[in-house]
């Protein structure tokens, strides 16, 4: 059966990581696996508050689809300074994605093809759009990767050889030392689906 090799990175703008408003989750079982990028609005300590909200409702999710897990996280953000957030499900078995997003944190899936999935607008907690599923088939070897606007939108492969290979923690490593921004809190989650 394939299976992942995820890892999160993330790096904030003022003060220690653990005053960082972009978080990461994951989760894996025998079958599936769980991701999640967000970016809590604004930096330093009030926006980690808010992350660690986000995190802890992502862990009680369960097997929840993509789109009410959104949805019962704008109802829970309400009142905050909300967030954006782009989540991934993958069946381990089949190599099935689903993706949904709100808001600019990117999804990108390199492979032999690469493709990049698209959010809705708006903010999670305050104001968003009625979140959609996308339902793309990895192969193995592919790499998705979600990194927040701390992160240079637009680079390729060629950019920097050698980018994809290695374990998810060398991708997400070098995706931060050589493409983070120096003005927000950066993060990317990766995840290589291993056969």
């Amino acid at each position: 059966m394939p299976r992942v090799d995820c890892h999160f990175v993330k790096r904030s703008l003022n003060g220690p990581d653990d005053e960082c408003g972009d978080t990461g989750y994951f989760r894996i079982d025998e079958t599936q696996c769980l991701m999640a990028e967000v970016d809590v609005l604004g930096h330093g300590p009030e926006a980690y508050e808010v992350a660690v909200m986000v995190n802890a409702f992502l862990a009680e999710s369960g097997n929840s689809t993509l789109v009410d897990i959104l949805q019962g996280l704008h109802r829970h953000l309400r009142g905050t300074r909300g967030c954006v957030a782009s989540l991934c499900h993958v069946d381990l078995a089949t190599g099935v994605m689903r993706f949904s997003g709100v808001g600019n944190i990117v999804c990108r899936i390199f492979g032999i093809e690469h493709l990049r999935m698209v959010s809705r607008d708006g903010i999670v907690g305050y104001m968003m759009s009625q979140p959609q599923e996308q339902i793309v088939q990895l192969a193995p070897g592919n790499v998705v990767m979600l990194y927040s606007d701390g992160i240079k939108e637009h680079f390729e492969v060629h950019d920097l050889p050698g980018l994809l290979t290695g374990s998810a923690k060398d991708i997400a490593d070098r995706v931060m030392k050589h493409f983070a921004k120096g003005d927000d809190d950066a993060s990317c989650l990766v995840m290589r689906y291993v056969a």
